[in-house]
Formats: C-alpha cells, structure tokens, sequence
C-alpha cells in the first residue's frame, strides 16, 4: 500500500491553532498526556532492571494560547530514551526531573512542567515456614516538577513512592475475644497463671483484613532513597504480608504472627512514620512525607483510612519530644 503523507507545502500555510488566543482567555493548570506506556531500564543497588512505567505529563497554559502541543511530550520522552539507548537512569526520579526540563525546552511559553510515573514492581519474599521464594508485585512511583522562574533558572521537586499490600490483624476484637475465653477457662477450673500461659501459648483469633500502605517523600535532588527499602519500611509496619503462595504450614504461620502483631489501622501508620525517621536519619530535616494506610475491611460495610502529611523534621521533634516527656 502507498504510504500517504501531507503535503509540506499545504502544511506551511496552515494556521497554528494552539498559537491562536482562546475565545475565553484563561489560563489552565495542567493540561497533557496521560497513561502512555513506555519502556524504563533503572539502576538499582541490585543491577539494572526494566520496568514498563505508565507515564503522566502536563505544562501549563497560559491565558494567551488556545492548546498545548501535545505531541512535544511523548516525543520529549522517546528523544531521551534514544540518546540513552544503552545507558540507564539512577532512579525513576532522575528519569522524570530530565523529562520535567525538557518540557520547559519544549513548551517555552509553560512556566511549569509535571512528569510522574508508576510501574509494577517485583520483590523476592520468603513465608515465614517456607522454604520457596515468590516473586511479590508492589506499585512504584517517580514524580518531577520543573518550575521555571522569573529569571529562566529552573527548580525541580522531586518525589518516590510505593504502594504496598499487607494485611492487619484487629486488636479490640482480639480483646474481647481474651477476655472471653479467660472468663471460660476460669469457669472450667483453670488457675489465673494457667489461663494465662495458656493465652501467651495459643493467641487469640480475631478478624484481618488487607491493608494498602502508600509512602511517597520528597527526595531532595543529590539524593537516592531506594524503594526496596521504602517497601520493607511499610510490610513490617504491618501485622503481616500477603504472599502470591502459601502452602497450608506456612499459611498457619503467617495467620499466627499477624495475630501476635494486632494492630489498627492508626497503629500501621504511626510504625511507618517513626520507621522513616529511623531509617532516613541523613536526610534533612525539609523533606516532605506523606503516608496512607488503606484497610479493606472484613466484618464491616465500610473501609477505614488513616493518612499524615508531615516533614522528616517535624515527625523528629515530635518523637524527641515524646522521649523527654
């Protein structure tokens, strides 16, 4: 078939409708390209490995433009890619902030430029009890803002996240159910300490339900947070993971440690932020934190969430301040 393509002569004299004024002038935050599925190849502490990212773009608009020339994002990225063909990026962050500048280069009438990404990512997990190893999927983000400033020079943010699935053993119904059975077994003739070691040998059962942890920090340029690292922090602030396999022992002992480790959804997220300030003692003081803990619950007809918008620097005062109370 022959292949058809647009005259140049006829596109020369085309009007550039993105450059004409819209007939309500007014500017817009973000406009741009979502969920375009690329290829990644990232350096990890491990060795390079790929991902297959769906990407988000956006620049803003100002009020003297009708459009934004949509095609400059994915070409900016694909550009990128073809120049680093053989080479990898040092972090998802690092490939968004050099897209983020780019846009700018591209869009030179936006004054702000917006990449992020999320991909699938697989992690090596054991069950306690089990000698296989899984391959456990979690989902991890890179995000970049590029602002232009007044005088050209260019600031970015940057931010990595993950999202991670555990599960949360409930400890007011754990309570109640204890005190039940200490109330059974003292009425059956068993002594206070015998009840007791009884319950400390075999804990009591109560209802779990899957919980979603989400951690995203603003990562300061110079610096690299890995997100393996990112996603222990949130599977041990957990009662206990969930796992692809579990043969039937090791699904007993996963069952029991998470019951060992009951907690509520508010005790999750609290474990997560001291975590960050214990694992990431070198970073300063400014980096921003968020953090979500999602629980589907089992029992009730509603869900449960519990979220934190904070710094690294003020969750440190708030634990030194604890400590000297």
């Amino acid at each position: 078939m022959k292949k058809m393509s647009f005259p140049p002569h006829l596109l020369s004299q085309m009007i550039d409708l993105q450059e004409t004024p819209p007939k309500r002038r007014l500017k817009l935050t973000r406009v741009g390209v979502k969920n375009l599925i690329i290829e990644l190849k990232v350096r990890g502490e491990n060795g390079t490995f790929s991902l297959l990212p769906t990407v988000d773009l956006y620049v803003d608009l100002p009020s003297t433009k009708r459009g934004v020339h949509l095609s400059r994002d994915p070409e900016a990225i694909y550009e990128v890619l073809e120049k680093r063909a053989d080479a990898e990026f040092s972090s998802m962050e690092d490939f968004c902030e050099t897209i983020a500048r780019d846009l700018l280069v591209k869009h030179d009438y936006a004054s702000q430029a917006e990449v992020s990404l999320q991909s699938t990512y697989m992690t090596s997990r054991s069950a306690p009890g089990q000698t296989i190893v899984t391959r456990e999927p979690c989902d991890i983000l890179g995000m970049a803002t590029a602002t232009r400033g007044d005088r050209g020079n260019i600031r970015v943010n940057r931010a990595v996240g993950v999202k991670v699935v555990g599960f949360t053993a409930c400890p007011c119904t754990q309570t109640l159910l204890k005190t039940l059975a200490e109330d059974r077994l003292t009425k059956r003739g068993y002594r206070e300490e015998a009840v007791r070691e009884i319950l400390e040998a075999v804990p009591c059962a109560t209802h779990t339900q899957r919980a979603t942890g989400f951690v995203l920090l603003r990562v300061p340029e110079d610096r690299y947070v890995n997100v393996e690292d990112l996603v222990t922090v949130v599977e041990k602030s957990m009662s206990g993971q969930t796992y692809a396999i579990l043969k039937r022992p090791a699904e007993a002992s996963v069952v029991e440690l998470g019951n060992r480790r009951a907690m509520f959804t508010e005790d999750v997220i609290r474990e997560v932020l001291f975590a960050l300030t214990q694992k990431y003692r070198d970073l300063p003081d400014s980096v921003g934190v968020f953090v979500q803990i999602f629980s589907n619950e089992s029992v009730h007809k509603h869900d449960i969430i519990a979220e934190r918008t904070t710094t690294l620097g003020e969750m440190r005062e708030e634990i030194d301040a604890t400590i000297r109370g």
